[in-house]
């Protein structure tokens, strides 16, 4: 729900969730993830020191930048559809 990742992804669109990847290993991936307590999907990034930047495809949202302790990965966005 909502626009942040527009318009790469649309409110509504459905998404298939690869579980096996938890790793992030590859810059500017799609991800599900858990942050605090909101389900998001995200670009990641990672950043030196451990830390990571989840970046929002939509200019008008501001980044995020967690800790690895702070996120939990759900896994890596591997498709996404949309109704007609």
């Amino acid at each position: 729900a909502g626009d942040s990742m527009q318009p790469t992804l649309l409110d509504g669109d459905i998404v298939l969730i690869d579980t096996a990847q938890k790793r992030i290993e590859q810059q500017d991936r799609i991800w599900a993830l858990g942050y605090g307590d909101l389900g998001m999907i995200k670009r990641v990034r990672r950043l030196p020191g451990g830390t990571y930047r989840l970046l929002s495809d939509n200019p008008a949202v501001s980044p995020i930048d967690a800790a690895d302790d702070e996120m939990y990965v759900v896994g890596r966005v591997i498709y996404i559809g949309r109704k007609v």
